[in-house]
């Protein structure tokens, strides 16, 4: 009886040892914060656009590109940034296709060029 009772305890020291090391592999993970309803919404209201979503766009100015951002527009909880390689055909295509100048905003980008990228992203940063 005292093998069985010994055996017990030990196997119960030898589990809280290894929850006890198990949660101390977690402990880093004691700092991080996950964002609430509440606080997303005190980020979004704080925002240029209030509770629009920003969506960006590639190609806005043909093809599937010109489609998607035709029906985010159309959702009048978005404001587009439509990112191109050539700013002029994009001010035609926005007007021929009506465009609403209060929730698109045309930037340049040529996905080929890493400076390109960097300079749409700063940009795209400072007007957020």
């Amino acid at each position: 009886m005292k093998s069985v009772l010994g055996s017990t305890v030990r196997t119960c020291f030898a589990v809280t040892l290894l929850v006890l090391e198990s949660a101390q592999g977690y402990k880093w993970m004691s700092g991080i914060k996950i964002p609430t309803p509440l606080d997303l919404g005190k980020v979004a209201s704080g925002m240029k656009f209030g509770d629009k979503k920003l969506a960006v766009i590639t190609g806005t100015s043909s093809g599937l590109g010109k489609a998607t951002t035709k029906s985010l527009l159309r959702d009048e909880g978005y404001h587009v940034i439509g990112a191109v390689r050539d700013l002029e055909k994009m001010k035609v295509v926005a007007e021929v296709e009506g465009f609403d100048k209060d929730r698109f905003t045309a930037m340049h980008l040529d996905l080929a060029s890493f400076d390109s990228v960097n300079k749409f992203v700063q940009e795209l940063d400072a007007f957020r």
